[in-house]
């Protein structure tokens, strides 16, 4: 959700640490503000205009006399406690001036901790949760308190999830950082040290990464108020395989074109990652006996939107490949609903950030069941990836767009690399068929260059479409959750109203909604219920709803049914998923670009969810 960035030591290069900010944009955020310390002087600058907030930002900076600094703090706003107003937005500063602070996640307790500080005499500016931490901290270090002692003790009265820095103009060569479940990281460089929520705000600055132990205060800068060099030097860094160039626009107009285009690379680098030239399993990751997985008798998969779409599609592939018994719960329910689990149970929680609350939360509960566990993310050492017995890495580097298309693609390819595994491990696959089976994934990778590439053929076919307001998206077995993920991407990028069905459930209440201004897009596999989706095909058409059919090469059965067929190479059906998506994903996209909107930055729409 909000996004954060610290930076302290001599003469900080401001605009660097500013642009370190920007990098954090695709996070989403409806306001920012800066804190700048400077010759003894704490500088506060806010911006409340949605996404235009820090281009206001960055005006006011270039405007000042200083270009300088010894602290700069810096935030990224999404809502949870108040509107998106200068009031609200961050960073905060206490009654004195002397304390800012910048908060990620939610403070549960927070309307008790404000009223015993109001009854004290502290005067609130804002609505927001955050505010309280300003005041309490204030306290601390009126007493005498150091303050890391006085924030840790701060923190241990706040409950929920966050994670919180905090800069003090009495202390102008130190920040302080602190974190319970929501992601921060701490940098080096040199005489410079760095805090962020994310690794791309500082990939171009920093030398090292660490990520911030929970509940402890990490002092970084002077040692006044602890050592947070010494601290650091006992931590293990991450290892980031990403540079700054892989987050930079190479010639495209958004990440979202970009990283559509770098499908096709990240869904080969995640399967050739879990094989061996020979087509063997690699599955070191896992960390888990295989005599374990032997025994696993029921699969949990867990997940949150396109996560979850996922792994509803993964579940297709555990029980074809590995004739295992798979459930799909979207993540922030599942650890509501008392699930049974044991220790023949593998539950799987897919995150691309590796930082989703839901996510991790729900796999801790799963742990304390005693239930074997394995992340799929693209972030080494994330959260979840530490949480797990085991991980499978999706190898998608860098993903800025929200819309998280070419890790969905990798994150089915790690799924479909694990049911083939189980299928290993449960005799249900002879080594042969295994082998074939990954051939036949990595051969996917040619299938997906071909696929994206006809985009621009799809452009031109889909002009009739661009002011409609009604989409549905049907699909039969595993191309279901395609469909479901093609309606999900319509309304985060395109703000259309889109809902996804079984085509089979059309008749059970949704084809009442079909009229001539509803477009209707339907998925065709060459399967063994293609004659049945071409029954359904029929029901459409005879409503008059328009018809988008994305149908396989050289099957020429729906030509005289649709109004437009989107064509993909053939594949064999279990792989499907992985080209059907593609069109859908561009279909969305399209829409979008042609109606002016962000496609990096839906609008209420964050890329990592660090509350429920």
């Amino acid at each position: 959700m909000c996004g954060i960035v610290g930076a302290v030591g001599a003469e900080l290069d401001l605009a660097s640490i500013f642009d370190g900010l920007r990098r954090l944009e695709y996070r989403g955020y409806d306001s920012a503000g800066v804190a700048i310390i400077h010759n003894g002087e704490l500088e506060v600058a806010k911006a409340s205009v949605a996404r235009e907030s820090m281009d206001v930002l960055a005006d006011w900076l270039s405007a000042q006399s200083f270009s300088t600094g010894q602290v700069m703090l810096g935030h990224t706003r999404w809502p949870t406690h108040g509107a998106p107003t200068l009031a609200n937005t961050h960073p905060h500063l206490d009654c004195t001036g002397d304390v800012a602070i910048v908060h990620n996640g939610i403070i549960e307790n927070f309307r008790e901790l404000r009223a015993e500080l109001q009854e004290r005499g502290h005067a609130f500016r804002s609505d927001t949760d955050s505010e309280v931490i300003a005041h309490l901290l204030e306290e601390s270090l009126r007493g005498g308190e150091r303050p890391a002692d006085g924030l840790g003790r701060v923190f241990e009265r706040l409950v929920g999830h966050m994670s919180i820095v905090v800069a003090l103009r009495s202390y102008p060569g130190m920040l302080l950082g602190v974190r319970r479940t929501s992601p921060l990281l701490a940098a080096t460089h040199a005489h410079q040290s760095f805090f962020a929520s994310d690794a791309p705000a500082f990939l171009a600055l920093a030398e090292q990464f660490y990520e911030v132990p929970e509940d402890v205060v990490v002092v970084l800068g002077d040692g006044v108020a602890g050592d947070g060099g010494a601290l650091l030097a006992t931590l293990e860094p991450l290892s980031i395989e990403w540079s700054s160039q892989d987050a930079v626009l190479d010639g495209f107009a958004s990440y979202y074109e970009m990283e559509l285009h770098q499908s096709p690379e990240a869904f080969y680098d995640t399967v050739s990652a879990l094989m061996t030239l020979d087509h063997e399993a690699v599955v070191d990751q896992l960390s888990i006996d295989p005599y374990e997985l032997r025994r696993i008798r029921k699969v949990v998969i867990i997940g949150c939107g396109t996560s979850y779409h996922a792994g509803l599609v993964g579940r297709y592939l555990v029980e074809h490949l590995a004739r295992i018994p798979v459930e799909v719960d979207v993540a922030s329910e599942y650890r509501y609903r008392d699930p049974i689990l044991d220790a023949d149970t593998l539950v799987i929680g897919i995150s691309q950030s590796g930082e989703s609350l839901e996510t991790i939360t729900a796999l801790r509960e799963c742990i304390a069941s005693g239930a074997r566990t394995i992340a799929i993310t693209n972030v080494i050492g994330s959260q979840l990836s530490r949480v797990a017995d085991g991980v499978l890495y999706t190898r998608a580097g860098p993903e800025i767009s929200v819309a998280s298309t070419k890790t969905h693609l990798a994150q089915i390819g790690a799924l479909g690399m694990l049911a083939i595994y189980l299928g290993e491990l449960k005799g249900v696959l002879y080594p042969d068929e295994s082998k074939r089976r990954r051939r036949e994934l990595l051969e996917m990778t040619r299938l997906l260059r071909i696929t994206v590439q006809r985009q621009d053929d799809w452009h031109a076919m889909l002009a009739d479409y661009l002011h409609r307001e009604r989409f549905f998206f049907i699909g039969r077995n595993l191309l279901y959750p395609v469909a479901m993920e093609g309606a999900l991407k319509m309304k985060e990028l395109s703000y259309i109203a889109a809902e996804a069905y079984p085509a089979g459930e059309l008749k059970h209440g949704p084809i009442a909604m079909l009229d001539d201004q509803a477009v209707v897009v339907a998925l065709l596999g060459k399967d063994r219920l293609h004659d049945k989706m071409l029954s359904n095909l029929e029901e459409v058409r005879a409503r008059g709803a328009k018809l988008i059919v994305v149908a396989v090469d050289g099957d020429t059965s729906p030509d005289d049914l649709a109004d437009t067929v989107l064509r993909i190479p053939p594949s064999d059906a279990l792989w499907s998923p992985l080209l059907m998506v593609v069109p859908l994903q561009e279909l969305a996209g399209w829409m979008a670009q042609v109606r002016g909107y962000d496609l990096d930055k839906p609008r209420n729409l964050a890329k990592t969810v660090t509350v429920e």
